[in-house]
């Protein structure tokens, strides 16, 4: 198991690298979170953005490049208004009409307020010439890179750049500028995943937007002590893709400005993006495929692994979207289930190579010592391999060996087993004698029952005889290996009458002939119930209802393990016993104690002095003991019931 998960959880790593769909898919369920369940917030108050529009171009004569003199007014109107910073998100790569160059340039050098102005090198959508003409028109002014980094997979913006080096020297990105202009301590490094302030898909967007041409009629207080970013917001220019266009066609894009303020807000509140490293979408990836595993390898029906596959991952994908929308955390979820899936295919067929491989084994070790007149039945009449069941009254009788594994552990187990193989073989041999029918054998453990698969109208006797020698034959057993040194413990026997279901039962892999209902568990309960009693033989009333050549004494009634109905228990007694003074003694106590209940505890400790062997009357006398001081959980005094198998 840990192997195939192992395999599966490294291959799924391994996917994403090498399988680009798969990349798109997990990425397209990243964004679906981020686009969907990001909430909105109150519009960041430290940051304001003013755009150049549709409108603001109209009033010149030509669109690009902007008017100079324009922009110059712009940041006038900022510097007086009491701006704290300005960051500007426009080009300056070509000249126009040199008297407002000049009056922009001198404008930009004599600005008072920290500023930051866009650029880009060569190479990167300009020519030469243009960089030379930057370089050139900026000289003196603080400038840095305006670039946008963008997912290789679709184009979309989701890291912002901190520093690149240009010309050998490292060069901050324009958020990284500005929040370092207002004295905010910057992350090292190349890039930053981008944690996006609010919905921008939302009604009120994150960032206080203004068109710069009403800049000078707005008032002070709207951008004093603010930093201020200019920029364009124009349909077909420096509009960028992010998490937020998500759906089956590509939405408009975000301007680059607004991208700019995002990412400007973030290292202002020294926020950062909820990712798990590579390290932490492994141990997912691993987690899934270890539900995989185990759905594969559970002792589960086929239809149950059926309808329990896609519950899963479903649970996992609820787990990831609540995730994200109470705590902004964005796990994988697309590889993760790709590995759940792989895992549960891999260890349905490691299992099903594994059962056939068993089955063939069984089929060729069963075939050399099933019995030939068995397989010649078979071969006869194969309609003895169907799967039916009839109903039948039958009698169960169980048997245990007390205290065996003990013995087991105590003892070499090459010295226990002939001598379990030996008691066996001739409990078997009694059984069969009585015309009883040998369900199994479960280690030290019978279990037989009787009228099946053959009438026989006289089944509860036959039981209750077979029990009485089987019980004579472990007492001579037993005592023949305590006088070697081995304590082979006493047989307990439970018997019970009642309806059960018998015939073949099973699938097409196996099947057997055997017997299931109530009456069987309750026989099972009722040699348990020996341990507790004292007794080496319980026998069920409705066994002893259908008794007419055996005498009982009662035992109590039972509340057996497990059951809700009272059984009334009864021991087997010789005809011998039956009429002697102990056992007429015992049936009075007896009825007085079902009359009233512990007040009889003085007649049965006088039992037990004068029979100290007798384990039932032993065990009684206990009980009611206990119970008249303080009632017991276990031994509930109520006439004759007894609580059995409880804690």
């Amino acid at each position: 198991m840990p192997a195939i998960m192992l395999v599966v959880a490294l291959a799924c790593i391994l996917a994403r690298g090498y399988l680009p769909f798969v990349a798109m898919a997990e990425i397209w369920i990243h964004d679906l979170r981020v686009a969907r369940l990001t909430p909105s917030l109150a519009q960041y108050r430290d940051i304001a953005v003013v755009t150049i529009t549709e409108e603001t171009l109209t009033a010149f004569p030509y669109r690009s490049p902007l008017d100079r003199r324009f922009l110059a007014g712009v940041l006038r109107s900022l510097e007086a208004k009491g701006a704290r910073a300005i960051g500007i998100d426009i080009l300056f790569d070509q000249a126009t009409e040199p008297a407002k160059d000049a009056e922009l340039q001198r404008t930009l050098r004599e600005l008072t307020v920290p500023l930051v102005v866009a650029r880009v090198d060569a190479g990167i959508g300009l020519s030469e010439a243009q960089t030379d003409y930057m370089d050139a028109y900026l000289s003196g002014v603080d400038t840095a890179l305006g670039m946008l980094p963008k997912d290789g997979l679709d184009g979309k913006v989701r890291s912002i750049l901190l520093e690149s080096r240009v010309n050998g020297r490292l060069t901050p990105g324009l958020a990284a500028a500005l929040a370092r202009a207002v004295g905010v301590q910057v992350p090292r490094g190349d890039f930053l995943p981008l944690a996006y302030y609010g919905n921008p898909n939302r009604a009120t967007p994150p960032f206080p937007t203004y068109p710069a041409q009403a800049i000078a009629l707005l008032p002070d207080a709207w951008f004093a002590g603010k930093i201020v970013l200019i920029g364009a917001d124009l349909t077909l220019q420096d509009n960028h893709l992010t998490p937020f266009d998500v759906g089956f066609t590509r939405g408009a894009g975000m301007p680059g400005v607004l991208i700019h303020a995002h990412g400007l807000a973030q290292l202002l509140d020294g926020r950062r993006s909820k990712r798990l490293n590579g390290w932490q979408e492994g141990f997912v990836i691993l987690v899934f495929a270890a539900f995989g595993v185990i759905l594969a390898f559970a002792e589960l029906s086929p239809g149950v692994k059926a309808a329990a596959a896609p519950l899963v991952p479903a649970i996992g994908w609820i787990g990831g979207f609540a995730l994200f929308e109470q705590g902004g955390l964005n796990i994988p979820l697309v590889i993760p289930t790709l590995a759940f899936a792989a895992a549960l295919g891999g260890g349905i067929a490691t299992q099903w190579r594994k059962e056939r491989a068993q089955r063939r084994f069984i089929r060729d070790a069963f075939s050399k010592f099933l019995a030939p007149t068995i397989i010649k039945q078979l071969e006869a009449d194969p309609s003895r391999l169907r799967l039916t069941g009839e109903n039948r009254m039958m009698t169960f009788l169980f048997t245990d060996i007390a205290d065996f594994t003990t013995l087991m552990e105590q003892r070499d187990p090459a010295t226990v087993v002939p001598i379990l193989n030996d008691y066996l073989d001739s409990a078997c041999g009694i059984v069969l004698r009585h015309g009883g029918t040998i369900d199994k054998i479960v280690g030290d453990a019978l279990v037989v029952f009787f009228n099946a698969p053959l009438d026989q109208p006289d089944h509860a006797n036959r039981a209750v005889a077979c029990a009485l020698e089987l019980d004579a034959f472990s007492r001579g057993h037993r005592a023949r290996h305590a006088a070697l040194g081995m304590d082979f413990g006493r047989t307990r026997i439970g018997v019970n009458t009642g309806v059960a279901v018998v015939g073949n039962f099973g699938g097409n892999l196996r099947f057997d002939y055997t017997a299931h209902g109530d009456a069987i568990n309750t026989g099972a309960r009722l040699e348990s119930a020996n341990k507790a009693l004292g007794t080496s033989i319980c026998v069920g009333g409705t066994t002893v209802e259908g008794c007419t050549k055996f005498q009982f004494r009662p035992v109590g009634e039972l509340l057996l393990k497990g059951k809700t109905k009272i059984v009334e228990a009864f021991e087997p007694v010789t005809a011998t016993e039956a009429a002697g003074p102990r056992i007429a003694s015992y049936l009075a106590a007896y009825q007085r104690m079902k009359r009233e209940g512990d007040g009889t505890a003085g007649a049965f400790k006088e039992l037990k002095a004068r029979y100290p062997d007798d384990p039932l009357i032993a065990f009684h006398a206990g009980r009611l003991a206990a119970s008249a001081g303080e009632r017991r959980q276990n031994l509930k005094v109520s006439g004759c019931t007894i609580i059995m198998g409880e804690k």
